[in-house]
């Protein structure tokens, strides 16, 4: 098949859609990112525009909150991505509680939240990159396996892909890694 060159097209998505809690100010505040990435096997990277509202919170309290969605939270966390929470209250859209971290509110309807303390932030000129390391996940029991891990056939993260601003469901295993390689000859 032949290629065509489409330019520098940052064509790595999609990327799974998380909502992220922070206070700002003492107040519960949420937003939808998907620009996330991992760094190492214990952070987290959010790569977040410098107008976003919850950035003051990581700033101000070194800690946030990375929920995982699902299709049933869907339009509310849609919701907290259109609107700024220096505009809007967004702290009432999710039923959330807390773990052992200050001001990392998780949302009870996330069927996979972590919370995280703020190690660093790469700033570039218009983002800001927090890299968060995970301190403790939690986990909806019905979406684990039999050994305890993470069924992500049975989360179904919704994914964001951005050419065509879509949200996408994961849901079908098609492998099995350091495994089916072995197969080729």
């Amino acid at each position: 098949m032949k290629k065509k060159n489409i330019g520098a097209v940052f064509a790595l998505y999609p990327t799974p859609d998380t909502i992220i809690g922070t206070e700002v100010d003492g107040k519960v505040n949420w937003v939808n990112i998907a620009h996330i990435g991992i760094v190492g096997m214990d952070k987290v990277m959010l790569s977040m525009h410098k107008s976003h509202y919850s950035n003051k919170g990581i700033k101000q309290n070194k800690t946030a909150s990375v929920n995982l969605v699902n299709k049933d939270m869907l339009i509310k966390a849609d919701y907290v991505g259109i609107v700024s929470g220096h505009k809007v209250d967004k702290s009432d859209v999710f039923e959330y509680y807390y773990g052992n971290l200050k001001a990392a509110p998780l949302i009870k309807d996330s069927p996979i939240s972590m919370e995280c303390e703020l190690v660093d932030n790469y700033e570039t000129e218009d983002e800001d990159n927090f890299i968060l390391k995970v301190v403790n996940t939690y986990v909806n029991e019905n979406v684990l396996d039999e050994n305890g891990n993470i069924a992500y056939e049975k989360a179904k993260p919704v994914l964001f892909e951005m050419p065509t601003k879509s949200y996408l469901e994961t849901g079908n295993k098609v492998g099995n890694c350091w495994s089916d390689g072995k197969k080729f000859k």
